[in-house]
């Protein structure tokens, strides 16, 4: 069987693609589980947590908005799950992605839940 050099070089493209997708997979999927381990942290601190924890201050640094314990424990983790899965797949497309790009979402979500921990135990 013969082949030209634009065959070949469209065999190494797409086994490029599809190593890339497979890495991106990867970085989507590590990111996720930091993501779902938020809800690991907040169940340690459960029964430190107030019934009602302030998310919002105002600038005398009074609290002025609060969300229920159970959305804080079970809702951020969710949410952060879900909106890491689509930032990633949106990530997936983009050829000039970086691996560090797949891991903002994540390291955000353990510094939120670290804030409502201290700001919710305090």
């Amino acid at each position: 069987m013969k082949t030209d050099g634009k065959d070949l070089k469209k065999m190494d493209t797409h086994a490029f693609m599809q190593t890339m997708m497979h890495t991106s997979m990867k970085h989507i999927f590590a990111g996720t589980v930091v993501c779902a381990l938020t809800l690991v942290i907040f169940l340690a601190f459960y029964s430190r947590m107030p019934e009602s924890v302030p998310v919002h201050f105002d600038s005398a640094g009074i609290a002025n908005s609060y969300w229920p314990r159970n959305i804080v424990v079970f809702g951020v983790p969710a949410a952060c799950v879900i909106l890491n899965v689509a930032a990633g797949i949106c990530l997936r497309k983009r050829e000039e992605k970086k691996a560090g790009m797949f891991y903002v979402l994540p390291a955000a979500a353990v510094l939120v839940t670290a804030v409502m921990i201290f700001l919710g135990v305090n």
